[in-house]
């Protein structure tokens, strides 16, 4: 996927976030927008969707390299922050210390870490937690939102199914990442989650105020208990008061999850491509600009596309991961594969907000998720047929098991050939160590079920625990070569007549080969290391 960046048109170059202040809208009106503090004393007003970039210290409309991370490091691991006191931001010394904007009636949480209060504001907690999409952001000031835009299925075997329902503006670029999906699930799916997303909806409900012709509201929620949660920020410390005060959270490890196996989504704006070959782009279309301007004061067209922006990422990782698929409306054979639809996007000029039949512009999406969940264990299932062929070389052949992993190949550049061209499910690489007689063998094998590369499986013979040792090359050398074994490294580093492909068996599907077919696989590999000694 190509990096889409944006800036707003309303909002000067090198515009830092220095305060955060209420919610409000006008009487009537269905956006809710917040104030915010800039430096140079500007203060300016913000949909709400743009929630998702909006953190103190952080720069918009960048025209340089800035340091998001400024201030001092906080780190600690969560007990239960439901027990957190409530407290406003002015009552902590460090942001009175360290204070430049307006925003000083702010609701912050306080956390014990060790013997320093830690005032996080509640916004920023909810911003990393929930805020990774403007959709979910404008969703979670609506009453009983979540049922209205999905609905959850329980299919045969209590294999959950999540609907989104006709009509909800939940787009298909977020849908289209496991990331997004996996998050998405737990929100809806996690008692714990659902509770507090649904929390912030009754908080302003509950406690929003009129004044004049607007209404207004301090952001409050509930969080979750998020026991055993590592939370890494960066703030502002008062030695003095043994207090901090948090600017933006960057990483939360370890989330709780109560969901398991496996979550099928639908969306009826998806349609599954099969029988062609993958492609980059669309040249009858043309390609989308790499930077975009975002009008914060136009409504986008509920007949046009909505274009994906990155931004500044926060890291997240669940403790229990879960895996998620696609189910298409229909599936759609076609000769080339493409992109999903972002492409359509050829026009400069966004608008971040809500989709209307009013609208004039196409959609521009924050996302800001970076899921770094240790999670490839959970696709070691595509390589079932390659596992059967490693356990006949150990049943017949004398081979023995040193070692066995999974890991997901990582994303490099524009490219998207780290996720599975089907599924979007992430792409991996199965790596098996044996040892025969006093000799180390490594097999590789990675997951073109999707048919995005005729990739064989490739043997080495090398010293103990080679590929772990160099393994962050190696995965990004099949990246650059899109998939193909990086043979020149191998050379290089292990020397002459040290590896080779493999030939897979031939098969007329995908996935999971036939009986018959893997004993000679096993056997493919076992004439290579007898020609080679």
């Amino acid at each position: 996927m190509r990096k889409h960046t944006a800036r707003f048109k309303k909002l000067r170059d090198d515009s830092k976030i220095l305060g955060l202040g209420n919610l409000f809208r006008g009487n009537g009106k269905k956006s809710w927008a917040i104030n915010v503090d800039f430096n140079g004393g500007i203060s300016q007003s913000m949909q709400f969707s743009n929630v998702p970039v909006l953190a103190r210290k952080r720069v918009l409309n960048p025209t340089q390299q800035y340091n998001s991370m400024a201030g001092r490091q906080i780190n600690f691991k969560i007990g239960n922050a439901q027990t957190w006191e409530i407290a406003k931001a002015s009552d902590c010394p460090a942001y009175r210390a360290h204070r430049h904007g307006r925003d000083e009636n702010q609701l912050c949480f306080v956390a014990k870490n060790g013997n320093t209060r830690v005032f996080i504001p509640q916004l920023e907690m909810a911003r990393v937690l929930f805020y990774h999409d403007p959709f979910l952001a404008r969703l979670s000031l609506q009453h009983n939102a979540l049922a209205e835009d999905f609905m959850v299925e329980m299919r045969d075997g209590g294999r959950p199914l999540i609907v989104v329902r006709e009509g909800a503006e939940y787009p298909v670029c977020y849908f289209n990442r496991d990331s997004n999906r996996r998050f998405l699930s737990w929100v809806l799916l996690d008692r714990a989650a659902r509770a507090s997303f649904e929390s912030i909806g009754a908080h302003l409900i509950n406690n929003h105020y009129r004044h004049n012709n607007y209404q207004h509201w301090c952001y409050q929620f509930t969080p979750p208990p998020l026991s055993g949660v590592e939370l890494d920020a960066n703030g502002w410390e008062d030695p003095d008061s043994a207090t901090s005060f948090v600017w933006q959270i960057s990483q939360l490890d370890n989330l709780p999850s109560e969901i398991e196996g496996i979550i099928d989504f639908y969306h009826p704006g998806y349609e599954r491509q099969v029988g062609g070959r993958p492609v980059k782009g669309d040249s009858s279309r043309g390609e989308a600009p790499e930077q975009f301007e975002l009008d914060d004061d136009e409504l986008s067209d509920t007949d046009k596309a909505t274009m994906a922006l990155t931004s500044e990422q926060v890291t997240v990782s669940f403790k229990n991961p879960h895996i998620t698929n696609r189910v298409p409306s229909k599936i759609k054979p076609v000769k080339n594969i493409t992109t999903d639809g972002e492409d359509e996007v050829l026009d400069n000029h966004l608008s971040p907000n809500e989709k209307e039949e009013s609208g004039d512009l196409p959609g521009g999406a924050w996302n800001n998720l970076d899921d770094k969940t240790d999670d490839a264990h959970l696709y070691v299932g595509k390589f079932e047929s390659f596992f059967k062929m490693v356990d006949c070389l150990i049943a017949q052949h004398g081979f023995k098991l040193v070692s066995k992993e999974t890991k997901k190949l990582p994303k490099l550049g524009d490219g998207k050939k780290h996720w599975m061209t089907d599924t979007q499910n992430p792409r991996c690489l199965a790596n098996v160590e044996l040892k025969l007689s006093n000799q180390f063998y490594t097999l590789l094998e990675i997951d073109t079920s999707d048919g995005a590369a005729k990739l064989s499986t490739m043997l080495l013979k090398s010293s103990p625990s080679w590929v772990s040792d160099n393994q962050k090359q190696i995965l990004q050398r099949i990246m650059k070569k899109s998939l193909g074994w990086p043979t020149d490294y191998f050379k290089d580093q292990l020397g002459e007549k040290t590896y080779e492909g493999i030939p897979h068996p031939q098969s007329k599907h995908s996935g999971a080969l036939p009986p018959e077919v893997i004993a000679p696989w096993a056997q493919r590999i076992v004439n290579w290391i007898e020609r080679s000694t």
